[in-house]
């Protein structure tokens, strides 16, 4: 059968997409990327917050209207958002030929079999009590880059945060099985490896007592190939001395840190259920910048968190303003039904929630901006993503994460590969992207 799939939300979402790609491969499908040559399309859902859920919806609409204008027989939903409300989904979107939920991804053939016989599927069960499931995975990433996921679900219980509704309480993978996986995709060319878990700096407390990502890391630094190691969701909660002083000492682990901050009010914090203040992140942000040379910083925040007021959001101004991140990127609070925040009193307004979100995101844009200035004229690897034009290419620098920073535009006259590592010397700033030219020949 031909089967399409289309993913939504995050890159924790696009791995899960990776894997049942390698399931339905194994399984003897067909996968296209032409979605009017799918016999079957599945779409991969996010369901964190309300516009990812808009998404979601619009896209499984959009695409049942192929089943009266082309080839497609089968519609299934997966994800997040299948998850979350299971049969009510099917009920409500007769599109839908079957439910999948993040509980059951991995079972994404036998659905396929099923509703190929005829039947409706809802296949969403609890959340398994542990990860690590050893099936065979296509990347969809450029070359060179992968993600790492090395655990699923989360136990801080944010009072604004679902996931732990949908993906359930933290469970790491095996520290055998990362390892195992991470020589694999350095054996398939991949040159950076991002590693990502809803809290990545928690790794290992559920299975081992304690957190055990300072001992992870080692073992991937020591994996031929792989050359950065970056790590994205540390929660501030998590992140110790043990943990900045493996950053500090390895040549592989690059200094880049994504540090979601979410507020600094203390009240607001604390509703957040954050178990941590100013004061504390103050100090972690000023330590880090201290400990590792040259770390880049990237944060999320919120704005229109109950009872946030014009005084809490200066103060979240001011903190960006004073830390001046080099990445950030805001999120406008959602209601999510089930969680603590939902029925908070102090709802902010849509149009304040807009203007605040607007306010910070100019102010960081300029400072993102400021800070690629000062990078013009430095050198440094760039991993080369893709070939746009004749003698342009687009990749990223240490500075960029894939997704969610900008991008490095090469200009070379040699020819170069998606997956290569070069040489750049930064020439220009293009909103929240860098120009650069080839220094020297690749290394």
């Amino acid at each position: 059968m031909n089967i399409g799939i289309i993913s939504l939300g995050c890159c924790k979402n696009r791995v899960d997409t990776e894997v049942m790609i390698g399931i339905l491969k194994k399984s003897g499908h067909r996968m296209v990327n032409a979605l009017d040559q799918a016999d079957a399309i599945i779409v991969n859902t996010c369901g964190f917050i309300n516009d990812a859920k808009e998404e979601a919806i619009k896209t499984i609409l959009d695409t049942g209207k192929m089943k009266n204008t082309g080839r497609l027989r089968f519609l299934i939903a997966a994800g997040c958002m299948s998850q979350r409300y299971g049969r009510e989904l099917l009920d409500e979107m007769p599109e839908l030929d079957g439910v999948v939920g993040v509980s059951c991804f991995d079972a994404i053939d036998q659905v396929i079999d099923e509703v190929a016989a005829g039947a409706t599927v809802v296949r969403v069960q609890d959340i398994p009590p542990n990860y690590g499931i050893d099936v065979p995975r296509v990347l969809t990433t450029p070359a060179g880059s992968a993600y790492l996921k090395i655990a699923e679900g989360c136990d801080n219980r944010c009072s604004y945060c679902a996931i732990p509704l949908i993906r359930g309480q933290l469970r790491s993978k095996p520290m055998d099985n990362v390892v195992d996986e991470a020589v694999n995709l350095s054996q398939r060319g991949v040159k950076e490896l991002v590693l990502i878990a809803q809290d990545t700096a928690a790794y290992g407390m559920d299975l081992y007592g304690k957190k055990m990502l300072p001992e992870l890391l080692p073992r991937i630094e020591a994996i031929d190939g792989i050359e950065w190691i970056r790590l994205m969701y540390v929660h501030p909660a998590h992140l110790d001395d043990q943990l900045i002083g493996t950053m500090r000492s390895s040549s592989k682990i690059i200094p880049y840190l994504d540090l979601p901050v979410q507020h600094v009010s203390s009240h607001i914090l604390r509703g957040m259920n954050r178990k941590h203040d100013k004061k504390h992140l103050e100090d972690l942000l000023a330590r880090v910048k201290q400990d590792i040379p040259g770390l880049v910083l990237r944060t999320t925040v919120m704005v229109g968190f109950p009872g946030e007021e014009e005084d809490d959001f200066e103060q979240l101004m001011d903190f960006v303003n004073k830390i001046r991140f080099d990445w950030l990127g805001v999120f406008k609070f959602d209601a999510e039904e089930g969680t603590t925040a939902y029925s908070m009193p102090g709802q902010v307004s849509d149009d304040i929630k807009q203007r605040r979100y607007q306010l910070l995101m100019q102010l960081q844009k300029n400072i993102t901006r400021d800070k690629n200035i000062a990078r013009i004229n430095q050198v440094m690897p760039v991993l080369i993503s893709s070939h746009l034009s004749q003698s342009l290419y687009i990749g990223r620098t240490y500075f960029q994460a894939p997704e969610v920073d900008g991008l490095t535009v090469v200009k070379s006259d040699i020819r170069l590969k998606p997956g290569e590592m070069v040489d750049v010397r930064i020439k220009g700033v293009r909103e929240y992207d860098t120009i650069g030219e080839i220094a020297h020949e690749s290394t």
